[in-house]
């Protein structure tokens, strides 16, 4: 079974490694093996031996953002970890200038996920301006994006009204997650950790201010992973398929995977990447995947989109 993975990720100077070190510290004491993914723009790890007194194996993604630079090197390092090293559980800290949105783009490749599970998304952010670096914004609102878990740290550091701007701000760019707010990357692992519940609240938000209740005991708004995988049973039926194509929500903000078309022998490779227009060709791999089709994107109904395209399977 694919082992869970976590990515880390967040503004530039958040305390990004100090909460790696708790979670590191938690999984230790349960017993488990944990592998980590460390990216850093330099050329080398500063922050990898630290990691390394905790972790049972640490894989340095260094010279460049895990998002372009060493994209290739993550697939090869999460191999490593979890063939080689039999990882439990593997979290990547992206660098501060890498995009989650890229990094979740290449986690949840098929080749990838045979391996690992994307099980959470966690930014952790703090309020600095970002007026002068466009990058630093960039990365920071695609973080708050793509997010399951929102941490505003150092809050110590700040005078209310300040804060309390800032808050309010994540707020209004992720309705979806589920935020904390705490000073030295203080916070419980168990309950940072744990099975969200998908219970619909009578209010209409899922945010959760302060200090999280108990684990199990919030209701909140129904949820979806950013990712999900379709793994389908046969083959698929052509005309369906591309009739499907034109239900797209517009919410989605991406679509991959491999399968074929009944009475086709070509494997086929599906992508879509908006704005342009989904695209199916002809592919050779020697390692083929399993057929399954991977949906990317938040706030659109995730359950009628899958059964839609599993009513393309031809059942004959």
């Amino acid at each position: 079974m694919p082992v869970p993975f976590y990515l880390l990720c967040g503004s530039l100077g958040a305390g990004k490694t100090t909460l790696l070190m708790r979670l590191l510290e938690h999984w230790k004491s349960q017993g488990k093996r944990a592998g980590v993914l460390m990216n850093e723009a330099g050329e080398i790890s500063i922050d990898g031996p630290r990691a390394g007194s905790l972790a049972e194996q640490v894989m340095n993604l260094a010279g460049g953002c895990v998002c372009c630079d060493t994209k290739e090197d993550l697939s090869w390092g999460l191999a490593q970890l979890v063939q080689d090293y039999a990882s439990d559980v593997v979290i990547l800290e992206c660098s501060g200038l890498a995009d989650p949105a890229e990094v979740i783009d290449a986690v949840t490749d098929l080749y990838t996920a045979r391996l690992a599970s994307l099980e959470r998304v966690i930014a952790l952010l703090h309020p600095v301006s970002t007026d002068d670096s466009h990058s630093s914004a960039y990365v920071t609102a695609q973080a708050i994006r793509c997010a399951d878990e929102v941490i505003l740290n150092k809050r110590d550091l700040y005078v209310p009204m300040h804060w309390e701007g800032f808050r309010d701000s994540i707020v209004k760019q992720n309705p979806y997650a589920r935020l904390w707010e705490t000073s030295h990357a203080r916070l419980d692992p168990t309950a940072l950790l744990a099975p969200r519940a998908s219970v619909r609240p009578a209010a209409p938000t899922n945010v959760t201010f302060a200090s999280p209740p108990l684990s199990g005991s919030r209701l909140r708004a129904a949820y979806h992973p950013i990712a999900t995988t379709i793994r389908l049973s046969g083959p698929l039926n052509r005309a369906r398929f591309l009739a499907w194509l034109k239900t797209l929500p517009e919410e989605l903000e991406r679509a991959k995977g491999y399968f074929r078309f009944v009475n086709e022998p070509e494997l086929q490779e599906f992508q879509y990447a908006p704005p342009g227009q989904p695209t199916t060709a002809p592919i050779m791999l020697l390692d083929e995947p399993d057929p399954a089709v991977v949906l990317i994107g938040r706030g659109y109904d995730v359950d009628t989109l899958g059964r839609s395209l599993l009513d393309c399977v031809d059942a004959r």
